[in-house]
């Protein structure tokens, strides 16, 4: 595809989110999308200020980084980005992207999302750059895309020229809002985190008041 006058050499995904923790469902759909979508490389770039969730129980964004940095180390095609972070004030996706399109045009950026956003991207800030941005890659929630989902995929192809690929992978039933009420209740999240972000949470004794 081209940019212009630029060919874009290089296929690049993107999972965002606040990561509050990241946790083994987010490397295992990173993972599948590296393989299915023959990806470069998958940036985790969690997100700095989201206007979408209330801060009060979040991490420092250095923190969730750190956290990041530990689970996907060891992957050689698992990236971080403090791009979001770095910024002051709310973040959005479609800033993000379109900046990340004029830094980077030889770059084409896949937007990993989870089946459930899918529906509601619509109120996200100007989704008409999101899908201008991006090849959008959707994670169905029970493996197989349901008529639900197929639906709405072709109402926004349609609507906003979009470039949309349903991702073939498994749905593994793990959040992270289940991970620190474990974490707050005294319960184990040995094997919901990789080893070394299971060690910075205990060390550090993140989530504990939660």
């Amino acid at each position: 595809m081209k940019n212009g006058s630029v060919i874009k050499s290089k296929k690049t995904g993107i999972i965002g989110g606040t990561f509050n923790p990241i946790h083994i469902g987010h490397l295992i759909l990173a993972e599948n999308a590296y393989d299915n979508l023959k990806l470069d490389k998958v940036i985790f770039m969690p997100t700095g200020c989201s206007y979408l969730k209330d801060q009060s129980q979040i991490l420092k964004a250095n923190e969730r980084l750190e956290l990041i940095n530990a689970a996907i180390s060891g992957n050689d095609h698992f990236v971080s980005s403090d791009y979001e972070i770095r910024k002051s004030g709310n973040t959005y996706t479609a800033e993000t992207l379109t900046e990340l399109n004029e830094l980077y045009p030889e770059q084409e950026f896949y937007f990993i999302i989870g089946e459930d956003s899918i529906y509601n991207i619509e109120s996200w800030y100007k989704p008409d750059r999101i899908f201008d941005n991006c090849i959008l890659v959707v994670a169905p929630r029970n493996h197989e895309p349901d008529e639900k989902l197929i639906q709405i995929v072709k109402k926004l192809t349609y609507k906003y020229n979009a470039s949309i690929s349903i991702l073939d992978t498994p749905d593994i039933d793990i959040s992270s809002s289940m991970i620190r009420e474990r974490i707050s209740n005294g319960k184990s999240i040995k094997y919901y985190v990789p080893d070394k972000a299971l060690n910075l949470i205990v060390s550090k004794r993140y989530y504990i008041d939660v």
